[in-house]
């Protein structure tokens, strides 16, 4: 149950926190939309319940918006928090693709082939974990299209794989969250790049500019930081068995309690691999192809300029797509799982393998509605515009870029989304470096403009990682199968220390003059030496 295990303590402290949400709704000041969040985090780490911070988050940010009255409250809460999540495209598409793919998920499981699958990937290697790990890193990068169909996917498919391997699901649950949307934030092709585009298309419209959108896109890609630092990282954590703070403690867990060598290779060699891979390839390949089809105007010829463009075209269709792609696959995989023994499974069989494997995710998509619920109160509150304005006039040139990046990355954990931090900033950081250079200075202020595009899409994926209030992150737990409060706690020191570097190495410098390029090289390299420096984390 949601609500087992919270103390008498707690909920006194839950009904005091909602009291003097009537209380401080009756004063006026600027950081009071910063209350929502505060709330919640603050009822998350008493109650260890990421769906009791989030509801108490919402009600507090419902009662500040609906005047202080009880029935302008319950008014506010039904029509304006929760009632637009299933009139919403985006949202609804979101929670079917996740239940679909929960069934998906067990078809594929319950057929043998996934496990024959990844027996496969391992071979008969000395270290099961590294190559588990590099393994659910390795389909991290391929799934590049959607950060929410990375983490769902990836978490899902391999989290009894990873169990098996002694590799403990909040790593699992790290590793999908870290390529989800980095990658994605990344690849010139994904569901992001439309609404990326269209964000910096914006900004350089309010400083009167008309340019290429996609020109600016790449020549920032280099001095995206964060993104490039967290995927280094996530590869050094794997390879040099870098697990500071909770990550350690949980992979120590996982190693001593992880199967015996024969008992992975007597269950993975249940069906064959192919009974996997072909619902599998299904789903990640009919993704893009669909995207590709609905948005060109003539399939042939076929050219990445002209795929990258149906893309921004099909921007609206995505959550349709994920949702016809994901139909597909379970069509494809309860076919395979038949195959696998159709002489002792029936159709009413693969029905009740699909419906228990959706069912085993309905309860944590009410996580995910929660989180929606805050969002939609933090929004209404100005939350974002109150702390981009903190920057307008307030550092030197120089500094912008870092600037950018340290609001970027508040927002993007105090509000949990990393879109609404792209929506909010972008439009304001170019026409302030425009403003502040000045026309003498071209050379400088493009300069400046591309680092502060990557200084953006950097902070805006930083809260996507590490804050509770984020649904990748929720959604990256939900996969893995763990606590998103634990997910958070192991997850945070990797997301800190690539804030770190990305600051300290690459936005600092790189507003005094460095080279971009020269900055990625010796941040990748400082993050490869780190573990020499680090305390390891005894057994």
């Amino acid at each position: 149950m949601v609500l087992a295990g919270i103390t008498k303590r707690t909920w006194i402290a839950i009904f005091v926190i909602v009291v003097l949400s009537f209380v401080v709704e009756r004063f006026e000041f600027k950081a009071l939309s910063l209350w929502p969040s505060f709330v919640a985090l603050v009822v998350v780490l008493l109650s260890r319940s990421a769906m009791v911070g989030l509801l108490t988050g919402g009600v507090a940010g419902a009662i500040l918006l609906s005047g202080g009255t009880v029935s302008g409250f319950i008014l506010q809460l039904s029509t304006e928090q929760f009632g637009p999540i299933f009139g919403s495209s985006w949202k609804l598409s979101a929670i079917l693709f996740t239940l679909i793919l929960g069934g998906f998920v067990a078809l594929v499981e319950k057929g043998g082939g996934l496990q024959g699958l990844v027996h496969r990937l391992l071979g008969e290697g000395k270290a099961p974990a590294r190559r588990m790990q590099t393994t659910v890193f390795g389909f991290g990068l391929l799934v590049f299209f959607d950060g929410l169909a990375n983490t769902m996917l990836i978490g899902r498919l391999l989290r009894t794989a990873a169990d098996r391997c002694g590799v403990s699901r909040e790593k699992l649950a790290y590793l999908a969250d870290t390529t989800g949307s980095a990658v994605a934030c990344l690849a010139f092709i994904s569901t992001w790049i439309a609404f990326q585009l269209s964000m910096i298309r914006e900004g350089f419209s309010l400083a009167g500019e008309e340019v290429s959108a996609y020109g600016y896109f790449f020549r920032s890609l280099l001095t995206n930081y964060y993104c490039w630092f967290a995927l280094a990282l996530a590869l050094v954590c794997v390879w040099r068995e870098f697990n500071p703070g909770a990550m350690g403690r949980a992979e120590a867990r996982a190693r001593h309690a992880n199967l015996k060598p024969h008992e992975l290779k007597r269950s993975s060699a249940s069906s064959h691999w192919g009974f996997a891979i072909v619902p599998i390839c299904v789903l990640t390949l009919s993704i893009p192809l669909l995207t590709y089809w609905i948005g060109t105007e003539t399939l042939l010829p076929f050219s990445l300029s002209k795929f990258a463009e149906a893309y921004g075209r099909a921007e609206v269709y995505v959550p349709q797509i994920l949702v016809a792609s994901s139909v597909c696959a379970s069509l494809v995989a309860a076919f395979t799982y038949w195959m696998s023994d159709g002489k002792a499974r029936s159709g009413s069989s693969v029905s009740r393998v699909f419906v228990f494997g959706a069912v085993e995710i309905a309860k944590p998509v009410l996580i995910l509605i929660a989180a929606w619920m805050l969002g939609a109160a933090i929004s209404q509150l100005g939350t974002a515009s109150w702390l981009s304005s903190i920057l307008e006039g307030r550092m030197p040139v120089a500094l912008l870029p870092a600037g950018i990046f340290v609001l970027g990355a508040l927002i993007s954990f105090s509000t949990g989304t990393s879109w609404g931090t792209m929506g909010v900033l972008m439009p304001l950081a170019i026409p302030v470096i425009f403003a502040l250079t000045g026309d003498s200075l071209d050379g400088e202020r493009d300069r400046l403009v591309v680092a502060a595009i990557g200084a953006v899409f950097s902070g805006a994926v930083f809260g996507d990682h590490c804050s509770p209030f984020s649904d990748t992150t929720i959604v990256a737990s939900i996969a893995a199968g763990v606590e998103p409060l634990d997910h958070v706690w192991t997850q945070l020191p990797f997301a800190l220390i690539a804030a770190g570097a990305a600051l300290l190495v690459g936005f600092i410098p790189l507003g005094l003059g460095a080279p971009s390029l020269l900055l990625l090289l010796g941040g990748f390299v400082g993050l490869f030496c780190l573990p020499s420096l680090w305390p390891r984390t005894k057994d």
